[in-house]
């Protein structure tokens, strides 16, 4: 999926995004020209489809962590999956950041300070213990900084529609609006599927 959005290559100079907007908001989605946040190619998988092997592999976690800060865990998911190629990304697979998460601001109880340099971008990025340690700073993030976006995460459309609109999404970085909202609609379309046929006991 994240193949299928590309941005177009820039070199990040400081006038473009300011240090203090890192560390009150740090995510920056996938950074243009990071490969560290870019879709990878896998070797043989458990199923052939690397959507199903991600919801298989992350849906309890999400719905775990879900649950600790009210939030849907169709949302952590699909916007998960924008972030980290559908948990390829070498970001998701080594520091278990699947958002893009950048290292600006404190050291909080599900991120140690620990941190990772891009080796294109040069910026760098959060590096977690866990992949629930990195679902939850996210989780955090979206509670504390986007309350309306998060008001509403029980609806996958209102959900995209709140977080394209705000802070989170920024022209000056590249990022598109409209296709952010669309593809958060679309993974999450997929994923539900995926659920209601892998986990249809547990899923409501």
């Amino acid at each position: 999926m994240l193949q299928e959005y590309k941005r177009e290559d820039f070199n990040l100079k400081q006038d473009i995004m300011s240090q203090e907007y890192f560390m009150r908001v740090p995510t920056i989605l996938g950074l243009h020209g990071a490969i560290e946040t870019l879709s990878q190619p896998l070797g043989a998988d458990e199923t052939g489809d690397k959507r199903v092997n991600y919801v298989l592999k992350y849906y309890a976690i999400a719905v775990k962590v879900g649950k600790a800060f009210n939030l849907h865990p169709l949302m952590i998911l699909a916007q998960a999956s924008i972030e980290s190629g559908w948990g390829t990304s070498q970001l998701a697979r080594q520091n278990n950041n699947f958002f893009g998460v950048t290292a600006f601001g404190k050291p909080n109880q599900y991120w140690t300070g620990e941190k990772r340099q891009s080796t294109t971008s040069k910026l760098w990025f959060r590096s977690y213990k866990t992949v629930e340690d990195g679902f939850s700073d996210f989780a955090r993030l979206i509670s504390s900084y986007y309350k309306e976006a998060a008001k509403v995460s029980n609806d996958i459309t209102a959900y995209a529609t709140k977080i394209a609109a705000s802070p989170y999404i920024s022209e000056k970085n590249g990022d598109n609006r409209a296709k952010y909202r669309a593809l958060i609609i679309q993974s999450g379309e997929t994923i539900l599927n995926i659920i209601k046929k892998k986990f249809q006991a547990q899923y409501n």
